[in-house]
């Protein structure tokens, strides 16, 4: 199975976006969302499923760097002329999970959109709980601020990564060796039509 990561250009694209979002956050979470539209400053990223390119996943990267009442909110110290995008949104179709397709969103954003955008710090919310075991810190080497916060989603944390420093770097070619890693291991576990039994990543 192949996963392709691009960006959403069409209205057919948005709409995809759209539907994703509502399926994992509205209909399986019970949370409200704002209209996509809301968020027609970003970029929004799909997954697909090659080859019939069916969409699996979603991610909003927003560019915030000018909303210093949101960054102070949030307790991100980010100076008045840094560059700061928001990965938002971030969701997986259930039976698409666990085949790494938040990592492959995430390094493509870095990759299409941070980079060349020029973003000093990329930052997101997380669940406080999870905080201390997920990749994002351990993998990806974003940092989280020391004070937490409740919201709609039950107690969050920000978490920021300094796209500018060495160690950041380092971590995105560590999670890129993971991945590729990752993908090698699918090729040589993937179950022949014999199998009993299916091996996953």
């Amino acid at each position: 199975m192949k996963i392709i990561v691009e960006q959403a250009k069409t209205k057919a694209d948005r709409a995809a976006v759209a539907r994703i979002r509502q399926q994992v956050f509205e209909r399986e979470m019970g949370l409200a969302l704002k209209p996509l539209s809301e968020f027609d400053g970003g970029s929004h990223l799909l997954a697909r499923i090659e080859p019939n390119r069916y969409p699996v996943g979603a991610l909003s990267v927003i560019d915030t760097s000018n909303d210093h009442d949101l960054h102070k909110s949030f307790g991100l110290g980010f100076g008045r002329q840094a560059r700061a995008a928001r990965l938002s949104h971030l969701a997986v179709l259930a039976p698409y999970r666990r085949m790494n397709i938040p990592l492959m969103m995430l390094l493509h954003a870095f990759r299409e959109i941070i980079g060349p955008g020029g973003f000093d710090y990329t930052w997101l919310l997380f669940d406080t709980d999870r905080v201390a075991s997920s990749a994002l810190v351990n993998l990806l080497g974003f940092i989280p601020t020391k004070h937490g916060f409740s919201s709609e989603y039950g107690q969050r944390s920000a978490l920021v990564r300094n796209e500018t420093a060495s160690r950041t770097l380092n971590a995105t070619r560590r999670a890129e060796q993971y991945l590729e890693q990752s993908r090698q291991f699918r090729l040589v576990a993937e179950p022949t039509p014999q199998s009993t039994f299916a091996v996953s990543a």
